[in-house]
C-alpha cells in the first residue's frame, strides 16, 4: 500500500508540473531578427526591413537603420523579396576589423550612415517587444525604411574602403 501511495503522490506531482503554465511573458528581445528586402526601384534604392532595439524608441529606431546599413555592406540581405541585390558592399571579411576607426564614426550617431539610410514613417515603425525583465526594459522595433545602395557603394569607394 505504501509503495502504491507513493507512485500516486508522485504521478500526481509529474501531472500537476507539467499542466501548470509560465506566466512569464515568452518573448525575447535578444532574438536575432534578419533585415530583410521589401522592395527595390531599380535606381539603387532598396526599401528594407529592419530591426532595432533600445532603451527608447528612439534609440531603437537608429539602432535598426544602424543595422540596415551594417548588414547591407557586410552580410547582405538574404530574407524578403528575390529580387533585391542580396551580396554584400563589402566582400572582404578583414574590412570590418582593418578599418575599425572609419567604421566607429561612420555608424556614429549622427556619422555618414544616417544620409544613407532613411528615417521610417510613422505608419512603419511597429513596436515587437513589451518591456519585461527578460529584455532587460529593452524596446524592440521593426522599421521599413530606404537605403540609398548607390550611394553607399559610392561612399565605400570615395573612402577607398571598397575598389
Amino acid at each position: 500500500m505504501n509503495a502504491v501511495f507513493k507512485l500516486f503522490v508522485l504521478s500526481l506531482f509529474v501531472v500537476s508540473a507539467t499542466s501548470c503554465k509560465s506566466k512569464i511573458q515568452t518573448v525575447s528581445g535578444f532574438y536575432d531578427y534578419e533585415t530583410e528586402c521589401v522592395s527595390s526601384d531599380g535606381n539603387g534604392i532598396q526599401t528594407v526591413k529592419a530591426w532595432g532595439t533600445g532603451n527608447t524608441e528612439k534609440e531603437a529606431v537608429l539602432n535598426a537603420r544602424r543595422r540596415a546599413v551594417d548588414d547591407i555592406l557586410f552580410k547582405g540581405i538574404r530574407g524578403g523579396a528575390n529580387y533585391c541585390d542580396v551580396r554584400p558592399i563589402i566582400s572582404n571579411p578583414n574590412t570590418r576589423r582593418n578599418e575599425e576607426q572609419y567604421f566607429y564614426r561612420f555608424f556614429a550617431e549622427g556619422g555618414a550612415f544616417e544620409k544613407y539610410a532613411g528615417l521610417p514613417e510613422e505608419n512603419w515603425i511597429r513596436q515587437k517587444l513589451k518591456i519585461n525583465k527578460k529584455n532587460k526594459d529593452n524596446l524592440a522595433f521593426e522599421i521599413v525604411i530606404e537605403v540609398d545602395m548607390m550611394g553607399l557603394k559610392d561612399q565605400m569607394r570615395r573612402d577607398n574602403i571598397i575598389q
